[in-house]
């Protein structure tokens, strides 16, 4: 998938999350920015992504041990980026009511990549290190127009959702 709808796969989750959650609103603003941050994590293992390119000392190590679609899109790595993410916050003191959100958010947009490459014919290695990729029944094809389409109503629901919490 492209850069641009995990991104919105990331901010729509994440949203959805602070409804489902009540979050207030600084609290929503943080998960969404960890929505989005989690969203682009998993492709740290590719030095060509739009979030590998950013962090080449990272992605070019990740991806010569790991590959592309490896470690870094597996559950255990959800788990582990998140913690490593609240220890790291929680060392550096911010207070609970904040970075709590924001891992969450984290976690939120981590899944959210995960689920959008599971509908790739890639697929992904959710038990990794178990060789097995689950793939979703019905594909979609990098840069092909049904991932502009799912792109284009994941805005769509950010838009309406972001509407609704302002709104109340």
């Amino acid at each position: 998938m492209l850069a641009t709808t995990h991104i919105a796969f990331g901010t729509a989750s994440s949203l959805l999350t602070a409804a489902w959650l009540d979050a207030s609103a600084p609290q929503t603003v943080l998960m969404v920015a960890g929505g989005v941050l989690g969203s682009m994590l998993p492709d740290i293992d590719h030095p060509g992504s739009a979030f590998g390119r950013r962090v080449p000392f990272l992605s070019i190590p990740l991806s010569a041990v790991f590959g592309h679609r490896g470690i870094t899109h597996s559950l255990i790595a959800v788990i582990g980026m998140s913690a490593l993410i609240w220890y790291a916050l929680h060392h550096l003191d911010w207070h609970p009511g904040y970075s709590v959100p924001f891992v969450v958010g984290i976690a939120v947009g981590y899944l959210s990549h995960l689920a959008g490459d599971w509908m790739t014919n890639y697929g992904v290695p959710l038990l990794w290190p178990m060789r097995r990729r689950f793939v979703a029944p019905v594909r979609i094809f990098t840069g092909d127009a049904l991932e502009y389409v799912l792109a284009f109503a994941m805005y769509g629901l950010v838009i309406v959702q972001g509407l609704r919490m302002v709104g109340r």
